[in-house]
């Protein structure tokens, strides 16, 4: 029985040690935060100032010419720069900064391929299209053509430039037309001599 005793007392006694420093580090972690999300109010604002009374953005507009909140952006740099390391550090006394951070970079890195293959899915096609219609002798600079698309509609005029991605066509109405190579490629050409 006395055993027992011990071994209940024990195993009480180290269950609550557990949740008071899991309790003890949640709480530096809030800490920790808030103490970052204040500097970094604190510091963005700092600099905003310094950056305004210096004239950042009249200077700037001055020697390049361009209109740019430089002050703001330049501020609002500094102020997420520290939210982000008051973020890490928060998530590091919890424990979990590593597997929170090999989560964001696999979020980054999807969004970047996504973004790069949708940018890429229009690009790709009007490249290759353009190798195919390069071959082609007649299609040339200066070329008189009636293009038929799918849906019917006639273009005729006259090519006024070629390249990979696009041809540009005269129209007899004055219009200048810029055409995927990929539609081209698709749709029926008569040229005429």
């Amino acid at each position: 029985m006395l055993f027992q005793t011990n071994f209940l007392q024990n195993t009480v006694k180290y269950t609550l040690d557990n949740i008071s420093t899991v309790f003890l580090k949640i709480v530096l972690a809030i800490l920790i935060f808030l103490f970052g999300f204040i500097f970094g109010k604190i510091v963005g604002r700092t600099v905003y100032k310094l950056l305004s009374e210096f004239e950042l953005n009249k200077v700037v507009k001055k020697t390049t010419g361009i209109k740019l909140n430089l002050e703001h952006l330049l501020s609002n740099i500094l102020s997420y720069s520290i939210y982000f390391l008051a973020l890490v550090a928060a998530l590091e006394q919890v424990g979990i900064a590593n597997f929170v951070l090999y989560l964001v970079s696999a979020a980054v890195i999807i969004m970047i391929l996504t973004s790069f293959f949708l940018a890429i899915r229009d690009f790709l096609p009007d490249v290759l299209a353009g190798i195919y219609l390069y071959r082609k002798e007649e299609l040339r600079k200066s070329s008189k053509i009636v293009m038929k698309q799918h849906d019917g509609k006639k273009i005729k005029g006259e090519i006024i430039d070629m390249d990979l991605l696009q041809i540009k066509i005269k129209t007899e109405k004055e219009e200048t037309l810029n055409i995927p190579n990929s539609i081209v490629a698709k749709s029926e050409l008569k040229i005429k001599k």
